[in-house]
């Protein structure tokens, strides 16, 4: 025998549908062939009380039983018998002494099944179900009453049972062909309907939905990612435990309901029309700063839902910036010895010349300097990070022999908490770098005999404003400004280029700022980044960024 676990879950669709509709269907049949009996039996019910009523008020059956003298009356009973389609038609006295009876050996007998007392004792009519001589029948009984309206008899007209039984057999036959042909039909249906619905789940047998579900719910739990689902109607359908952490959300008050109302501060319902996934994106919710990676759903095509994985900043942000910190250490400290040995080398020939006032004033002299930019730094940008990058920058130039000039009026108080240091050290690092690399081929190339690179740092008003200036070869003609954004696009004819300003236009759109590129007047290029501080205007999710 077929295990039913062996059958796949079309198979076990169509066994269910087949069966479920073949049940219905007897059902239907024998409530179909109870009622068409019911009916029968009650229309002869009702004409054989009619026929009975209509024979006890006939003068001849009232002579008949006065005088008892039956003479014609026999044969036109046994013809009415045959013509109404009964039975039997019994005509008995008082005493249920049958004077009409269709056999002659029961004529003068009494009648059988103890239903005559309605009739001969309250002068009824009615109908009654009892057996009589000829077997169980369906019987209208009526008092047979004299001039003077006393009780004289009774008529009897009988409609076997067995006979009913003969005459709604053919409905049955009907039924349960009609039946046949709606389970073929049925069938057929069930075949189609358990095709498409497997289609419909990837042909997946339920145990394998169900492992499946269960692996995925053990997975979203244990991942430290948080990640979360909406569906075409922008309804949170899934949440896992890293996510309701890291949103600070209970998933039994969130899942099931519109995510505009569980998270405002979200654009996700925007997959759902523009489907258009999301890498590495900065968002602010909740009051946390996370980075996300979203994406739509498809299924056949169609958009059903977008889901999203996320995970907080801060806990890469102090990795970033021990790398970052680490980076520009490295820096600082090779130009540092690489300047302080020249400086060394020097200070040793002026001491074999016996030089010591020349010796002291050069001290002097790169001491004075150094401290005089630390304090500059210290006193004009209030984050390290930053001012670590300005620092090691400084040294990077000296080592290069660029001019690095730090704008005086530089200020750059506590960073808002949307936007983070590392970003702008980003945006500063790839800006300052592109723009050595611009004034030293320049130099090269003889367009510029001093060059140098001038870098300035607002915060006042709404805005913190980064700007990067150069003497060197400008924007290349052959791009247009827009393009140098674009990945792998590089005015430098050498691999692994084209990031860099790609990084930080990347980094602009995500604080929703503003891009301004332009070629300086006493040549070379100027950028300036423009990132608003209000935090209102992150959450309504504008994206303003756009190159001037």
């Amino acid at each position: 025998m077929i295990q039913w676990n062996t059958l796949n879950f079309r198979r076990r669709l169509l066994v269910i549908m087949t069966v479920s509709g073949l049940f219905e269907l007897l059902v239907l049949t024998a409530a179909g062939f109870s009622y068409i009996k019911h009916t029968q039996q009650s229309d002869l019910a009702q004409k054989a009380k009619e026929v009975s009523v209509f024979l006890s008020r006939s003068p001849e059956v009232i002579q008949l039983i006065q005088t008892r003298q039956v003479g014609e009356q026999q044969k036109k009973m046994r013809d009415l018998t045959r013509l109404i389609g009964a039975a039997y038609i019994v005509v008995g006295d008082k005493n249920s002494i049958r004077l009409i009876h269709p056999y002659d050996d029961r004529l003068g007998k009494r009648m059988v099944g103890g239903d005559n007392q309605k009739a001969l004792q309250q002068g009824l009519s009615y109908i009654s179900y009892a057996k009589g001589s000829l077997g169980h029948a369906v019987r209208g009984k009526s008092a047979v009453l004299d001039s003077n309206g006393n009780i004289i008899g009774i008529v009897s007209v009988g409609y076997l049972l067995d006979n009913l039984q003969n005459r709604i057999e053919p409905y049955l036959a009907f039924l349960l062909i009609t039946a046949l042909l709606v389970l073929t039909l049925n069938i057929t249906l069930a075949n189609y309907a358990s095709r498409r619905f497997q289609k419909a789940i990837l042909g997946f047998e339920p145990e394998e939905i169900a492992r499946l579900y269960v692996e995925l719910d053990v997975t979203l739990s244990t991942i430290k990612e948080g990640v979360l689902s909406i569906d075409a109607h922008g309804i949170l359908r899934s949440i896992n435990r890293s996510a309701c952490d890291i949103l600070k959300l209970n998933r039994d008050e969130v899942i099931n309901k519109p995510f505009s109302t569980v998270m405002p501060d979200s654009d996700l319902e925007r997959l759902l029309v523009q489907p258009k996934p999301d890498h590495n994106i900065n968002l602010y919710l909740n009051g946390q700063q996370i980075i996300a990676n979203r994406s739509p759903i498809y299924i056949d095509g169609q958009v059903v839902g977008a889901v999203s994985s996320f995970r907080r900043r801060d806990e890469i942000t102090d990795l970033t910036e021990k790398l970052s910190q680490t980076r520009e250490y490295a820096d600082l400290l090779r130009s540092q010895t690489h300047e302080h040995r020249n400086k060394l080398n020097t200070i040793s020939g002026l001491l074999q010349l016996n030089e010591i006032e020349k010796v002291q004033s050069l001290i002097g002299r790169e001491t004075e300097h150094y401290q005089q930019l630390i304090e500059f730094l210290r006193q004009a940008i209030v984050d390290p990070l930053i001012a670590g990058l300005l620092l090691g920058k400084t040294e990077r130039a000296r080592e290069l022999g660029i001019h690095l000039h730090i704008e005086e009026g530089c200020h750059l108080d506590i960073l808002p908490v949307e936007i983070n240091a590392e970003d702008l050290v980003t945006i500063l690092g790839n800006l300052i770098d592109n723009a050595f690399d611009s004034v030293l081929a320049a130099k090269e190339s003889k367009q510029c005999s001093e060059p140098a690179v001038m870098v300035s740092i607002s915060d006042y008003g709404t805005e913190v404003i980064l700007e990067v200036e150069d003497n060197g070869l400008g924007l290349p003609d052959k791009y247009r400004p827009e393009e140098l954004f674009e990945k792998g696009i590089s005015s430098k004819a050498k691999t692994n280029r084209g990031v860099g300003l790609y990084l930080v236009n990347t980094i602009t759109k995500t604080y929703h700022g503003q891009f301004d590129i332009i070629n300086g007047l006493q040549g070379g290029a100027r950028v300036t980044i423009y990132l608003p501080k209000d935090q209102h205007f992150y959450r309504n999710g504008i994206n303003s960024g756009e190159i001037k």
